[in-house]
């Protein structure tokens, strides 16, 4: 067998090893956890998990402004979920007075 068969007779194995993602699979998922907690502070926890290996986490609190109906919220959290290659994803964020700001090994720094 010559090298260029040989070549793509590996990489036709290893594309058949890797996960592969059916579009639409997911739509069958179940919520296997659905928990919400708010206090009297009107601060906040949220937890969600799906059948599927989706997890989501997050939490907030309501920050009072200088005067009435002012303010903001300040939020945090993450969620996980396996990408189509097959890869797990983490994402950290947060959400404030200065936006929005994700991080994750899968985003790109700038």
């Amino acid at each position: 067998m010559g090298v260029g068969k040989l070549l793509l007779a590996a990489l036709v194995s290893v594309a058949a090893a890797t996960p592969q993602y059916v579009r639409g699979s997911d739509v069958n998922a179940r919520t296997i956890k659905n928990e919400f907690e708010q206090a009297i502070d009107n601060s906040y926890r949220s937890e969600v998990e799906t059948d599927n290996g989706i997890v989501i986490q997050a939490q907030g609190e309501s920050l009072p402004g200088p005067e009435p109906e002012t303010g903001s919220m300040s939020m945090s959290g993450t969620y996980e979920y396996t990408a189509p290659n097959g890869q797990r994803i983490r994402v950290d964020w947060v959400a404030d007075e200065n936006g929005y700001r994700a991080t994750s090994d899968v985003i790109p720094q700038q």
